[in-house]
């Protein structure tokens, strides 16, 4: 979708979050100043399609627990749309009810590297990159992402133009399957999540 510089920007960023940590909001935070973003909406997942195969906490909880990580943010916004419309959450749904709410707003779909390799297997994939820019993190320590699997979506573009949905991010060690192993474990998990983040977490038993 084209630019247009005069309109707000805001990004997308969809997961389970379950629970958010510490990566999550630099990836965010470096989206938003990386692709000069007026904001970043954390959408948490009622389920996530690719995700069926794990029951996460209740909807409630994930999404509580990123209204504490942002807290303070003004930036960052939680968006509970997909826990309130309930079902699969199919991101195509998603920014087409955000196209039809905000008709002056160009959305930009913050997605990582895995999302990319499965994106020919999402609802409408082409659909999606007409309705918002999607840009692609590039963890530090990790392959570069193929991107020709995005310009399947993008025919009009070149390699050169392709290299723009690149959101180059420094390497992050922390992931969410780790961090329920470890509260399982009964083992620590500061710094890997905000310190709001982790007394909710231990207040509702939550990962035990």
């Amino acid at each position: 979708m084209s630019e247009n510089p005069t309109r707000q920007r805001v990004g997308l960023f969809g997961g389970t979050f379950d629970p958010i940590h510490l990566g999550h909001l630099l990836i965010a935070e470096h989206s938003k100043e990386y692709l000069n973003l007026d904001e970043v909406r954390f959408i948490p997942a009622a389920t996530a399609p690719h995700k069926q195969d794990r029951e996460s906490v209740d909807g409630k909880h994930r999404q509580e627990m990123v209204r504490l990580a942002i807290g303070g943010n003004s930036s960052l916004v939680a968006d509970d749309r997909e826990l309130r419309r309930g079902g699969t959450s199919y991101t195509i749904d998603t920014l087409q009810e955000l196209t039809d709410e905000m008709p002056g707003v160009d959305f930009v779909f913050v997605m990582g590297s895995d999302s990319l390799a499965e994106l020919s297997t999402w609802r409408e994939p082409e659909k999606i990159c007409r309705l918002a820019f999607v840009a692609v993190v590039a963890r530090g320590g990790e392959p570069k992402p193929d991107l020709a699997l995005l310009g399947r979506y993008l025919p009009g573009e070149t390699e050169l133009e392709l290299e723009r949905h690149l959101v180059p991010m420094p390497q992050i060690e922390i992931n969410s399957t780790e961090i329920r192993r470890r509260i399982a474990d009964g083992r620590s998990i500061r710094y890997q999540v905000p310190a709001a983040v982790e007394a909710y977490i231990r207040a509702n038993q939550l990962y035990r």
